[in-house]
């Protein structure tokens, strides 16, 4: 069995699907993580921006 290496996008949970992103309403291949609260479905501009508020979140104290 693999181990997991959190690497990879489907090892971190996020699968690339057609869709609907949940932020802007844009149709097209979506970045989803099935595991997370929504909105958990994105499109590629909305996923960096999301990212990236996170990413921001985290260094807070």
């Amino acid at each position: 069995m693999r181990e997991t290496t959190k690497e990879s996008p489907v090892d971190r949970g996020e699968v690339e699907l057609p869709g609907r992103c949940q932020v802007c309403g844009a149709e097209g291949k979506t970045i989803a993580v099935p595991s997370a609260p929504p909105p958990n479905e994105f499109c590629a501009r909305c996923a960096i921006e999301y990212g990236e508020a996170a990413a921001a979140d985290e260094d807070e104290p």
